[in-house]
């Protein structure tokens, strides 16, 4: 009896010892692909008060790529589609300001995430994971809409063709589901455009950074 009790406490204690390496160091890991989907809602940063708050989404894969211990790499791709909404002033017939009218800007393009992080392995399938880096967006199309009618806003209208931001967030993987809480701060000018006098001097400017704030599901395969 004093054997088995010694031996049951050995066992117990050889896996401990094993699940607290895996939470640092798991010797499973390897690379793979992941499917991911994503809410975003899109806010601007420096921008003045004519900007509110948009929803969007983006759908892409990862690649996570382990670099040492847990630590790893996972850069992605995926398609988004922004929003935001927006007002422009409106003059009355006599050259006076009339008031406003609300409408939004449409942002279609491609992410690319290059973020690295680190899990923590609490179970053979639970993680846990933190990560930050870059991500590039490379806009296809956006356009501004007012009372049903659009236009372009890249070229002369100052929207960029590419932004960059920084991200960050957490993670949590059960089996080969995902879940993730993150964000993104805008690092460059999405928008970059003013008027000026014939002097040239600025008499009406429009600049902002993007952030956003996404969750996402996925799937590892």
């Amino acid at each position: 009896m004093k054997k088995l009790i010694i031996s049951m406490l050995a066992l117990g204690a050889a896996i401990s010892s094993s699940a607290q390496a895996d939470l640092l160091d798991n010797p499973d890991n390897h690379a793979y692909f992941g499917a991911r989907l994503s809410l975003d809602i899109s806010s601007t940063a420096d921008g003045n008060d004519y900007y509110s708050n948009g929803a969007g989404f983006s759908v892409g894969a990862v690649y996570n790529i382990p670099l040492y211990m847990n630590l790893y790499f996972e850069p992605g791709l995926s398609i988004f589609y922004d929003t935001f909404g927006t007002e422009t002033l409106v003059n009355a017939p006599d050259g006076t300001l009339a008031g406003t009218i609300d409408g939004s800007i449409r942002n279609f393009g491609f992410r690319i995430p290059l973020v690295a992080g680190y899990h923590f392995d609490f179970t053979d399938d639970m993680q846990f994971s933190v990560f930050t880096g870059p991500q590039i967006n490379l806009s296809l199309m956006a356009k501004e809409h007012f009372l049903g009618k659009s236009n372009s806003i890249f070229g002369d209208q100052g929207f960029k063709h590419a932004d960059l931001q920084w991200a960050i967030g957490v993670g949590l993987s059960w089996q080969k589901y995902y879940i993730s809480m993150s964000g993104g701060l805008g690092m460059t000018k999405a928008r970059d455009w003013s008027i000026r006098d014939n002097n040239g001097a600025i008499v009406y400017e429009d600049s902002f950074r993007r952030n956003n704030f996404s969750i996402a599901i996925g799937y590892n395969f």
